[in-house]
């Protein structure tokens, strides 16, 4: 909406109700936006995390076995 040059209050009221929908809009977006954000985050969080084990748990995986393996012999004697 424009303003005309010389504005009622008529005007004025029209125009303060359509700047506040634009303002609620707004608010909306960035609230969608910052829901789809924080997603997003968590979602990468759990795959660094996820990632970081694998790779943790692989490079143990040999001397849990070899400990598992001498424990066994040690035993067996």
């Amino acid at each position: 909406m424009q303003i005309p040059e010389n504005p009622s209050s008529n005007d004025i009221r029209e125009a303060l109700i359509e700047l506040g929908q634009k303002v609620d809009r707004l608010e909306y977006k960035f609230d969608a936006y910052q829901k789809g954000t924080d997603g997003m985050v968590r979602m990468a969080t759990t795959i660094i995390i996820a990632t970081a084990s694998v790779v943790v748990l692989s490079s143990l995986s040999p001397a849990v076995t070899a400990i598992v393996t001498a424990l066994s012999a040690g035993n067996g004697q």
